[in-house]
């Protein structure tokens, strides 16, 4: 699978200069990967080259499960979110469905890009658009990227999971920064599970 995931980032990124491996550590399940790819392929002439971001809500909130990837060289940071409390009815910190319903408090499924930079109710913020019909609400529902004190590692000794937002991807503030500085706007988000 790894072998077919480079070769499939070979040919639907020709624009890089060399082959990286993607994710050499395994960070990511292969499916999902893959599934991330196609959609960067599908949406190159808009998306940043030279960054993925894939968020697996088939993982629990308390595992690391909002992945970078540098798509030069193919290493992969990993880091915590949340999903929407529309999507975890039972809060039990498993995401159970996904919706792009207007008030349904749910994370919507499918690939975004990153667009501008904002301050707003939860401070420094990254706006979404969302790219397939799975998501085409994304801008008008305000699913965006922040932090969120439901989303810091605290919630996790406390609760043993995350708190939820209203279908936001919320990370912690120490992540949010991190996030902001690695992920250049115009980057291609891919949601799934």
């Amino acid at each position: 699978m790894r072998r077919f995931l480079t070769l499939l980032y070979l040919f639907c990124l020709p624009h890089l200069s060399h082959a990286a491996e993607i994710d050499p550590d395994r960070l990511i399940r292969p499916e999902l990967l893959g599934k991330a790819v196609k959609a960067m392929s599908r949406h190159a002439a808009h998306a940043n080259p030279h960054h993925l971001v894939v968020v697996d809500y088939s993982l629990h909130s308390s595992k690391k499960r909002l992945f970078v990837v540098n798509l030069e060289t193919g290493q992969v940071s990993a880091y915590r979110t949340t999903h929407g409390r529309g999507s975890d009815r039972d809060h039990d910190g498993y995401l159970d469905r996904f919706s792009d319903v207007p008030g349904s408090g749910a994370s919507p499924r499918g690939a975004y890009l990153t667009a501008e930079e904002y301050y707003g109710k939860h401070g420094r913020s990254l706006r979404l658009d969302g790219l397939d019909p799975t998501n085409a609400n994304a801008r008008r529902r305000a699913i965006v990227i922040h932090a969120a004190a439901y989303a810091e590692p605290s919630m996790i000794r406390a609760q043993g999971k995350l708190g939820r937002s209203l279908g936001c991807i919320a990370v912690s503030s120490a992540d949010l920064d991190t996030f902001m500085t690695l992920v250049p706007q115009g980057t291609l988000i891919y949601v799934g599970r």
